[in-house]
C-alpha cells in the first residue's frame, strides 16, 4: 500500500475565512438537522489545477449564489482571487483556459421574444477572467451583439489553444440565409473574435489536432434525412470515409470520439457494453477497437481522454456510482495510488498539470458527501482542499442502499433507499417520502443528495425508483420507457412502493411524494392514479399539462426538431394524441386528487416554465383547494440558490410533518 503524508494547505484556512462571510450555521446538531447545513450550496465544487501548477480554482457559495475562488499555490500570504459571476446571473461550470484565465460557463437572465414572450429567458455566456488583473469579459460577445435574433446559446468551448496563452477557440452557430456553424479565435482579455473557419451546420463533433490548429476529423448529421457521414481531414484535403443512414424516426446511435493514432475512433451507443470500432482513413476499414479494463456490462459507458494529448485513457460509467477505470499511464497508477491513500473512498480524478506533477482528486463514499485534494509528486503529500458538507458528521448521514425490485409486467426496476441515519430496512415500517427522479431519462445513484439525506434526517425513508426509461442500466431498460411517461413509469413507482408496504419498510398510512421537473410530474400524477396511497405530494418544478409542455417546446425548438422528436418519442404526439395526453395530465384530473399538493415553482424556469404550475393550481382552485405557489424567485430549473433550497425545505417540514409524523 502505497503512503502519502496528508497535509492541509493554507489556502483552506484561507477558505475557511472568506467561507464565513457567506455562510454562518447555528451550533451543530446533534439528533434534530440544521436546515441551513442542507440548504447551502457545496462549500467547495469544480475544483482544477491551472496547467502550470501555480494556482487552483474551485467554485463556492458566495453572496447568495456561487463564485469562483482562486488560490495561489506558490504564495500562501498572496490575496485571494474572488471572481463573482456577471449580475443577476447564476454559474453552472468553470475551468482553466490558459495559466492566468480562468472562465465560467454563467446563465443570465433576460426575456423571451416572439412565440417565447411569455417566458423567462436565461442567456447562457463564457465569461473570462483575467487572475493577474481581475478584469472581466463575455466571450463571443460582438458576435451575439451583432445579431437580429435574439442569442440564447453563448457558444461552444472548443478548444483552450495551449501554444497560445491568449486565445481559445469557440463554435457558435449563424442564422440568417445560410445557416453554418463557426469556429472564432477568441481573445480572453478583450473578448473579441475573429473567424477561423465555416463548416455546415449540421457538422458535430469535431476532432482538433493537439494545439487545436487543425481539423483532423468531423462529423456530420442531417436529422431531417437519417444521413450520417464523418471525414478525415481538413479543406481541400477533407475526405469522406464514412456513411451511414439512420431511420430518422430513431436516435443516431454512432459517435465520432477522436483520432488514435492516424485511425478514426467510433463509438456506438445504446449498447450494453462499451463498444469501440476503428476506420482507416485510407482502406476505410472498420474494425473493432480492444483495451483492457475490468468493466462490467449492463451500464452506460464512456472514452475518458486526455484533455492535452487527446489520447484515450480509460472508461467511465455509473454502476451506484461514477466510476473511473483506467487503462493507461500515469493515471492508472494515479488512481490506483489514491484508492489505496485514501481507503474505502470511491476516487475521480478531476485535473492535472501539464508536467503531471499535481493532481486534484474527488473522494466520496456512504458517509462521506464528498471532499477535494490536491496531489504533489514532488513531497509525496495529498492535501485537503475542502469538502462538499464539511459541518456533517458520517453519523448523521444515511444509508443509501440498492433496494430493486420486480414491476408488474416482470421487467426488474433499480432502485435505491435512503435511511435515517443509523437505520436499516429492519427497523421498518417508516413513513416515506417517494422521490421520482427527473428527466425522465436520467437516474439516481447512491452518492449524498443534500434533499433525500435532509428528509432521512427528519426520520423519513426516502424511495427512489429508477423506473423503464431510466438512463444508465442499460439500453433495454431505456427503450421500455418509451410512450410510458404517463403510463408504465407511474406503474413501476406504485408497483416499488406496494413491494416495500409488503416487505413492512414502508409504512402505508404515512406515505407522500415529492420531486423536480418529471419527478414533479410523478408527485402530481400518481395521487390521481392512486388516490389513497398517497397522502400529500410536493412538486418543484413539475409538468402539470403535457400538451402545453409539447406547445412550449415547439414554440422555443420548432415543431420538426430533434427536440420535439424525442419527446414524441417519450410522451407522443401532441396532435394524434390529444385524448392520451389530456388523460394523464394532472390538472385535466384533480377531481380525483385526495392528496394535499403543495407547488414549489422557479421564476426562471426554461425547461418546464412556470405556467406549468399555474395551470395546475387554477386547477386546484376549481376544486376547492388551495392555488398558492410557492415561488423561488430568479432561479432556474435546477434549485441553483440557496435561498431556493431552504425555502423548498421548509415546506416540505411543514407539510411532510402534518402527514407522516
Amino acid at each position: 500500500m502505497t503512503t502519502f503524508k496528508f497535509i492541509r494547505l493554507g489556502l483552506a484556512s484561507a477558505f475557511a475565512a472568506v467561507m464565513a462571510l457567506s455562510f454562518t450555521p447555528s451550533a451543530a446538531f446533534a439528533e434534530e438537522p440544521n436546515i441551513d447545513i442542507y440548504a447551502q450550496l457545496p462549500r467547495t465544487q469544480s475544483v482544477r489545477v491551472s496547467p502550470d501548477g501555480k494556482h487552483i480554482a474551485m467554485l463556492a457559495p458566495f453572496a447568495g449564489d456561487k463564485a469562483v475562488f482562486v488560490y495561489d499555490l506558490t504564495n500562501p500570504d498572496a490575496k485571494t482571487v474572488i471572481v463573482t459571476p456577471p449580475e443577476d446571473s447564476i454559474v453552472k461550470a468553470i475551468d482553466w483556459a490558459s495559466n492566468k484565465h480562468v472562465i465560467m460557463l454563467a446563465r443570465v437572465r433576460g426575456h423571451g421574444e416572439g412565440k417565447m414572450k411569455h417566458y423567462s429567458t436565461l442567456f447562457s455566456r463564457w465569461v473570462s477572467t483575467n487572475i493577474e488583473t481581475e478584469r472581466s469579459v463575455i466571450l463571443l460577445d460582438d458576435v451575439i451583439k451583432s445579431k437580429r435574433y435574439r442569442v440564447t446559446y453563448g457558444g461552444g468551448y472548443v478548444h483552450d489553444l495551449p501554444d497560445n496563452e491568449d486565445e481559445v477557440l469557440m463554435s457558435f452557430t449563424e442564422y440568417g440565409g445560410e445557416v453554418f456553424q463557426r469556429h472564432y479565435r477568441v481573445d480572453l482579455d478583450s473578448g473579441n473574435e475573429r473567424l477561423e473557419r465555416s463548416m455546415p451546420v449540421t457538422t458535430g463533433n469535431v476532432v482538433l489536432s493537439n494545439n487545436g490548429e487543425t481539423v483532423l476529423a468531423r462529423e456530420d448529421y442531417d436529422p431531417r434525412s437519417g444521413q450520417y457521414e464523418v471525414f478525415f481531414g481538413e479543406g481541400i484535403d477533407e475526405e469522406s470515409v464514412y456513411k451511414k443512414r439512420f431511420d430518422k424516426s430513431k436516435n443516431r446511435t454512432t459517435y465520432l470520439s477522436t483520432v488514435l493514432d492516424g485511425k478514426l475512433l467510433m463509438q456506438e451507443t445504446e449498447q450494453d457494453s462499451l463498444t469501440l470500432f476503428t476506420i482507416d482513413p485510407h482502406s476505410k476499414a472498420v474494425a473493432p477497437f480492444t483495451f483492457e479494463a475490468n468493466v462490467p456490462d449492463g451500464y452506460d459507458y464512456g472514452p475518458i481522454f486526455d484533455n492535452q494529448t487527446g489520447k484515450m485513457i480509460g472508461v467511465s460509467y455509473t454502476d451506484d456510482r461514477y466510476r473511473q477505470v483506467y487503462t493507461e499511464e500515469p493515471y492508472k497508477s494515479w488512481h490506483d495510488k489514491f484508492s489505496d491513500a485514501l481507503e474505502g473512498q470511491n476516487i475521480t480524478i478531476l485535473s492535472k498539470t501539464e508536467d503531471n506533477k499535481m493532481v486534484t482528486i474527488y473522494a466520496e463514499n456512504d458517509s462521506n458527501p464528498g471532499e477535494y485534494y490536491l496531489y504533489e509528486e514532488g513531497p509525496g503529500t495529498i492535501s485537503s482542499l475542502g469538502g462538499t458538507y464539511p459541518e456533517l458528521k458520517a453519523s448523521q448521514i444515511g444509508s443509501t442502499v440498492r433496494a430493486d425490485y420486480t414491476a408488474r409486467d416482470g421487467l426488474n426496476i433499480p432502485a435505491y433507499l435512503t435511511l435515517p441515519p443509523g437505520k436499516t430496512k429492519a427497523d421498518g415500517p417508516f413513513p416515506t417520502v417517494v422521490m421520482p427522479h427527473g428527466g425522465p431519462t436520467a437516474r439516481d445513484d447512491a452518492t449524498f443528495d443534500f434533499w433525500g439525506q435532509y428528509l432521512a434526517a427528519q426520520g423519513y425513508a426516502v424511495f427512489k425508483p429508477q423506473f423503464r426509461g431510466s438512463t444508465g442500466f442499460g439500453y433495454e431498460h431505456l427503450e421500455k420507457g418509451y410512450g410510458e411517461f404517463g403510463r408504465g413509469m407511474l406503474h413501476d413507482t406504485i408497483d416499488g412502493v406496494n413491494h416495500y408496504v409488503d416487505n413492512n419498510v414502508i409504512n402505508p398510512d404515512k406515505i407522500c411524494v415529492t420531486g423536480a421537473s418529471y419527478g414533479g410530474y410523478q408527485a402530481l400524477a400518481l395521487p390521481v392514479m392512486e388516490p389513497d396511497m398517497f397522502k400529500c405530494a410536493l412538486s418543484v418544478n413539475g409538468v402539470s399539462q403535457i400538451r402545453d409542455i409539447l406547445k412550449f417546446e415547439e414554440a422555443r425548438t420548432g415543431r420538426d426538431s430533434g427536440v420535439i422528436k424525442f419527446w414524441q418519442k417519450i410522451i407522443g404526439d401532441r396532435y394524434d394524441d390529444k385524448d392520451l395526453l389530456l388523460s394523464q395530465s394532472p390538472a385535466e384530473n384533480v377531481d380525483k386528487i385526495k392528496a394535499e399538493i403543495v407547488l414549489v415553482h422557479g421564476t426562471d424556469d426554461m425547461t418546464v416554465p412556470l405556467q406549468q404550475s399555474e395551470v395546475m393550481a387554477k386547477a386546484l382552485k376549481k376544486r376547492g383547494q388551495s392555488d398558492d405557489i410557492l415561488l423561488l424567485p430568479n432561479d432556474d430549473h435546477n434549485l441553483s440558490l440557496p435561498i431556493s433550497r431552504k425555502k423548498l425545505l421548509e415546506a416540505s417540514d411543514e407539510l411532510f410533518e402534518r402527514h407522516l409524523n
